[in-house]
């Protein structure tokens, strides 16, 4: 099929699940998103061809769904995937993403039952604690039919969540068709972003959590997405492998 417009046409992977979905008043949507990027002259993120990757997963292995905000604004860090940090090849290299490390650390929790700090956890792995490494891992899961998504699919570049509003509309659209194919999907909704963009969709399997951003061991803070009282890697484990 062919849809004219490069976040689409520069794909050659598109699974054919999607078809329902890229309606011509989707498509329109789209090419009406692109132009306005386009015309503003700003260099965006992430590259064209990793915009909609999420098209690539069949919708029928689709498990669970985890939101995200928008794509990480600097250059060469967004992969289309939420909280994948793309410039990352080794768990051993400094990086600054503080959600990644405390989904990580959320990871160990659900298999150890033991909290630790990230920097406490780098020396196990690939020892005692087998995660696949930061290029290999998000492959994986999106495999096992983990869609990682962001409520916003492009950025300009170094100006975090600047697309916001061109893409909000496009997003309550796949939003609502995903919760309306398969009501048995988990979904994943850290922080006011991902929970409010849901607001008006029926979702009968969510877990939701304060964003993995900020994590505290503080009374009050049940939904903590680190020491709140639900671990949505725990809950998951049978039905996706996290360790990759």
């Amino acid at each position: 099929m062919t849809y004219n417009t490069p976040f689409l046409d520069s794909r050659n992977s598109i699974d054919k699940s999607w078809n329902d979905f890229l309606s011509p008043d989707i498509i329109e949507e789209i090419k009406s998103i692109e132009s306005a990027i386009v015309k503003s002259g700003k260099d965006f993120t992430p590259d064209i061809p990793n915009v909609l990757r999420f098209l690539c997963t069949p919708l029928q292995s689709v498990k669970v769904i985890i939101i995200g905000q928008d794509p990480y604004p600097q250059k060469g860090a967004a992969t289309g995937r939420a909280f994948e940090v793309g410039t990352l090849k080794s768990w051993n290299e400094k990086y600054s993403n503080i959600s990644l490390k405390n989904i990580i650390r959320a990871i160990y929790y659900a298999h150890k039952k033991v909290y630790l700090k990230y920097s406490e956890i780098k020396p196990k792995l690939e020892v005692d604690f087998q995660l696949k490494p930061p290029y290999e891992l998000f492959v994986n899961w999106e495999q096992q039919g983990v869609l990682l998504l962001n409520t916003s699919f492009t950025c300009e570049t170094g100006n975090s969540n600047s697309h916001e509003k061109l893409w909000k509309n496009f997003t309550i659209k796949l939003l609502e068709y995903l919760a309306g194919i398969n009501s048995d999907i988990i979904w994943f909704l850290w922080g006011n972003n991902a929970k409010s963009i849901v607001n008006n969709i029926e979702i009968k399997n969510k877990i939701e959590s304060m964003h993995p951003m900020m994590c505290y061991n503080k009374p009050g803070r049940d939904d903590d997405f680190l020491f709140g009282k639900i671990n949505p890697f725990f809950e998951t484990k049978d039905l996706v492998n996290w360790l990759g």
